[in-house]
């Protein structure tokens, strides 16, 4: 009998371990989403094109020319590619639900004459493997965006504005407090629910498994302090807000389940004015509310117009 205790105890710590790294795994090398959807599907030219990170990647995304000599940059959140998400792509371990198209922001923002750049960032869509680091590896992802608008001979002189989504938008934030004096000059920072990861997981484990899982995440934050070189406590873009030199315009759905609002509250007021807080009302989830920005753009391309 007690090596039939021992036995289960043992099963069960092995499958524990194994479903921690499966979940670190999914942290630090999510599924590709496949490129499914371009801008010429909403009437834009565009370019295919690809750049460096400043460690070196190479990253893959698109250039759409607007009439103006403005340019934004879109980032993405985790796990997606440039064109958004889809739910039917996302691998073996379902676990998101509706389809994303951050190409109706792109194009909402082109409609106003701006240039755009979309592009994947490191481990996501085409580009270059990596680990990913909720914006502390990928804040040289978007250093490598601002240096291609800058290097480009019809943008080089461009003033340079950011819509960011979730792990974009802690890609920039961490970007402008780590290269502070190169990113000094962007214009603007539109940033749609940038999110601590500890807070993240917490909340989307007892959404989406119930208090139960919140066994899981100590190990799973070990291992990914361990396999990715960051805790869960160290992914997060709240001691960069500091050195935010742009106006920023902070978006966040009040309904968001894998969130906490107090998070997105201390970016805010964290970040030096001019600022601006846009809190999305109605039933919304988390991707609702990327697709909402793209639907409803209209606060966004004011807040945008009014600095770029």
């Amino acid at each position: 009998m007690i090596q039939l205790i021992l036995v289960f105890f043992v099963i069960i710590a092995i499958l524990y371990v194994a479903v921690c790294f499966i979940f670190s795994s999914l942290i630090l090398y999510s599924h590709r989403q496949p490129i499914v959807k371009t801008p010429k599907e909403y009437g834009m030219d565009y370019e295919d094109i690809a750049f460096s990170s400043t460690d070196g990647l190479t990253l893959k995304g698109w250039f759409i020319p607007g009439k103006s000599d403005k340019a934004t940059i879109v980032t993405h959140p985790f796990p997606f590619n440039r064109h958004g998400f889809t739910a039917k792509n996302q691998g073996l371990v379902t676990r998101f639900k509706p389809d994303v198209d951050l190409l109706k922001t792109a194009h909402a923002l082109n409609q106003a004459d701006y240039s755009v750049l979309m592009f994947d960032f490191r481990n996501h869509g085409e580009s270059d493997k990596g680990v990913t680091g909720v914006g502390l590896n990928e804040y040289q992802d978007v250093l490598g965006a601002v240096n291609y608008i800058k290097n480009r001979q019809d943008t080089k002189s461009s003033a340079i504005g950011f819509v960011s989504f979730c792990m974009g938008a802690d890609s920039t934030i961490v970007a402008m407090g780590k290269a502070h004096e190169q990113l000094r000059d962007v214009a603007c920072l539109v940033a749609v629910q940038p999110v601590s990861v500890s807070v993240f997981i917490r909340s989307y484990v007892k959404s989406a498994y119930t208090h139960l899982g919140l066994v899981l995440i100590p190990l799973v934050d070990k291992m990914c302090q361990w396999r990715g070189g960051y805790s869960f406590a160290e992914m997060s873009p709240l001691k960069y807000c500091k050195d935010i030199t742009a106006p920023t315009l902070y978006i966040q759905a009040r309904t968001d389940p894998w969130t906490e609002l107090s998070d997105i509250q201390g970016f805010y007021e964290a970040t030096p004015e001019p600022k601006e807080f846009w809190m999305v009302e109605g039933d919304m989830g988390r991707f609702d509310t990327y697709n909402y920005v793209g639907e409803h753009p209209e606060k966004m391309i004011d807040f945008v117009k009014k600095y770029l």
